[in-house]
């Protein structure tokens, strides 16, 4: 008896842990985030290519964040830097996974053949963070649902994953930091 007893204790004292840690990586008003993610890739007798994208969010609340982002990356010869802002909302928390919606705007510039393209683009979107400890995440960000972009004065709106047959293919995925 004394030792079934003993099993008893010690599965609730796991239980209660879990729900501690579980609990302690949830998002509270002033948290800040660090999110970033890093591609490069190399072809024989091809220009490598590579982006480097990052993001600063602070939580107003424990369920919404604002903050800035920026990359820059190259293909080939052709260069982009993108700038920008946004909102991201988290509406649902199923054990260490965050689901959030994001609404970002940013100013883009593209060079091209020594060519300088500037433009404006605003998209709508969702994602999801996984909590791996109570300060790093695994992240996704799946392409925008709406989006709308502005090149020299023509504009274009897309609703839904426009060419895009499978829109998993289009997430980007990388690492948060909570701090």
């Amino acid at each position: 008896m004394n030792k079934i007893v003993k099993t008893i204790v010690a599965a609730l004292v796991l239980t209660a842990v879990s729900f501690a840690t579980q609990a302690q990586s949830a998002f509270k008003k002033s948290d800040r985030i660090l999110e970033g993610t890093v591609s490069y890739s190399k072809t024989t007798d091809v220009d490598a290519s590579y982006s480097i994208n990052s993001s600063v969010g602070y939580f107003m609340t424990s369920k919404f964040a604002i903050g800035v982002a920026g990359s820059f990356g190259k293909d080939g010869a052709d260069k982009t830097t993108n700038v920008g802002v946004f909102g991201r909302c988290y509406f649902t928390d199923i054990k260490n996974c965050k689901l959030f919606s994001q609404a970002s705007i940013s100013s883009n510039t593209t060079e091209v053949a020594g060519t300088k393209t500037t433009s404006t683009s605003a998209g709508l979107g969702f994602g999801a963070n996984y909590f791996v400890t109570n300060k790093l995440a695994l992240t996704m960000n799946v392409a925008d649902l709406v989006s709308y972009t502005n090149v020299s004065s023509k504009s274009t709106l897309t609703v839904g994953f426009d060419g895009v047959n499978n829109p998993f293919s289009t997430a980007k995925f990388g690492v948060l930091y909570k701090f």
